[in-house]
């Protein structure tokens, strides 16, 4: 590295998140967000029945 180097900074995307509202299923955020069942389930520590509340904030992206 030297002075006046140019650095090549990977592009990192900030995660999305979404407040659950009534009717929201793991699965329609999935599609809606271009995310899959299991990284929802992983981002989140969901167990197997994917349970979420109304007005719990998730990461869906």
């Amino acid at each position: 590295m030297a002075v006046g180097q140019k650095l090549k900074v990977p592009y990192t995307a900030e995660f999305t998140y979404h407040k659950v509202t009534k009717g929201d299923t793991v699965s329609d955020l999935a599609k809606k967000y271009g995310s899959t069942i299991k990284q929802i389930k992983v981002w989140n520590d969901l167990d197997r029945k994917y349970n979420i509340i109304i007005g719990q904030k998730i990461r869906v992206k």
